[in-house]
């Protein structure tokens, strides 16, 4: 057994370090947990993802069956969504939670075949686990469309790190007033590049503003989706706002608070 049944289970796709919001969601809400005297641990399987392939379905299976008999485990939605079919498997012997950032079919670029195929399989899979938490409202009432009440539901939505929480907390205007710079408001778009972040929109109406003094950074990923990362640097260049749009790529924790 990988660990007792008194442990709480993160299980997600690829690496755990990866420097995403939802990776770093799990990670800071297994720290959290970790603090509060409540043993969390996350583990990441090999394999593809959110499609899966067989070295991802084994590897889903295999840390299921090393888990002790009712161990509670969470499940990234990436992680499980299209694996019903292993999840029935131990799902009476573990008490299996869904954890949905966004329901696969939704996202963008999907033909018809593949919305439909992801909406089944998330459907199924859904049913099979003891209860569901998203993280945010929005996805909570979209899982209606699955066949999920919503009294099966509880949202849990990200946070921020405590010095600027505390700040905001205090004053309502702070959120206002750390935004100002010199010479016009510094924007910071955190996201990694692709179409359903829809970095593109952000640029399009900046390009509406340029008679205003603005700067705005773009701070996410550039390598899950390069091609529409380059039309992005394509789209700033031919508006023209080369010296107002910095595409600062994936940055880490430190850098991300500096911007």
């Amino acid at each position: 057994m990988l660990e007792s049944e008194t442990a709480l289970h993160f299980v997600v796709p690829g690496n755990p370090d990866q420097n995403t919001g939802g990776y770093r969601y799990v990670r800071k809400l297994s720290e959290a947990l970790n603090r509060a005297g409540t043993k969390a641990v996350v583990t990441g399987l090999p394999g593809r993802f959110p499609r899966p392939d067989a070295v991802a379905t084994q590897a889903m299976d295999n840390m299921l069956s090393n888990l002790a008999n009712g161990s509670r485990v969470i499940l990234d939605g990436l992680a499980m969504s299209a694996m019903p079919d292993v999840l029935e498997n131990h799902a009476q012997r573990l008490h299996l939670t869904a954890l949905v950032h966004h329901p696969l079919a939704d996202e963008t670029g999907l033909s018809q075949s593949s919305q439909d195929w992801f909406f089944e399989r998330e459907k199924q899979a859904l049913k099979i686990v003891r209860d569901v938490f998203t993280t945010s409202a929005y996805t909570a009432s979209r899982l209606a469309d699955y066949g999920v009440a919503a009294a099966r539901i509880q949202t849990a939505e990200p946070g921020v790190e405590s010095p600027v929480g505390s700040l905001l907390q205090a004053d309502p205007d702070a959120s206002f007033a750390l935004n100002q710079r010199p010479g016009g408001p510094h924007i910071l778009c955190v996201a990694h590049l692709s179409p359903r972040k829809a970095q593109h929109d952000l640029v399009e109406a900046l390009a509406g503003l340029g008679e205003l003094p603005w700067l705005c950074t773009l701070a996410g990923s550039c390598e899950r989706d390069p091609a529409y990362a380059d039309a992005v640097r394509q789209q700033i260049d031919e508006s023209g706002l080369s010296d107002r749009i910095h595409i600062a790529g994936e940055v880490d924790g430190e850098k991300l608070a500096n911007l």
